[in-house]
């Protein structure tokens, strides 16, 4: 319990309206098993997801090989689904055993009307997740080196993000049709726009 306080004071719902966590501490959390379907287009209700134990990720209903997001201890899923979103498009999964904490929209409704607040935050976060998905765009959209190695990255890494730890640089370059400096010079920019972490030789893409 101590540990889902903790999660949840760090959570960009309750900045600022920490009078409300009694409250959210009192809602039963649901548990899942490794593989087990967590919601998806046809189960899920109107209610936004905090993961409090264990990790999850969102998959193409069509294709579920393609990994669409993570999620561990803290982070939240169904956001864009509420307040007169078309809901889920995505099928959520618990990777390993986990806990979810749901809340309805009628009950952040509710809170919404006590606590105003709130409602900034919500849309901070949604903000955030738009300035994020432009950026996502305009990357994918531009001719340019960095460009054309984050979309190898992203059709070679897997479902979590990792790419070979052998990836030869030189062949990478090659393939890519540039420069090693080009290489090196696109790897930090992306990595300074938080697409994708280094581990010295080791890759991640941000998923």
């Amino acid at each position: 319990m101590d540990d889902h306080l903790t999660i949840l004071q760090n959570h960009f719902l309750f900045r600022g309206v920490e009078e409300l966590l009694p409250e959210v501490l009192a809602l039963p959390a649901k548990s899942f098993q490794r593989g087990e379907t967590i919601c998806d287009p046809d189960t899920a209700q109107q209610a936004l997801g905090i993961v409090l134990q264990g990790r999850a990720e969102a998959v193409a209903a069509a294709r579920e090989q393609t990994v669409l997001a993570a999620f561990g201890p803290g982070d939240t899923f169904g956001a864009a689904a509420l307040f007169g979103g078309a809901g889920y498009v995505s099928r959520i999964r618990a990777v390993t055993g986990s806990e979810v904490l749901f809340l309805p929209e009628t009950l952040l409704r509710q809170w919404v009307e006590r606590c105003p607040q709130m409602a900034v935050n919500y849309i901070a976060f949604l903000s955030g997740r738009v300035r994020f998905l432009n950026g996502k765009i305009a990357i994918l959209t531009q001719d340019s080196a960095q460009n054309r190695l984050y979309r190898w990255l992203l059709a070679n890494c897997d479902g979590e993000g990792r790419l070979p730890e052998k990836l030869s640089m030189t062949k990478l370059a090659a393939t890519l049709s540039m420069g090693r400096t080009s290489l090196y010079r696109a790897l930090e920019e992306l990595e300074t726009a938080g697409w994708i972490v280094r581990k010295g030789k080791r890759i991640e893409v941000l998923l």
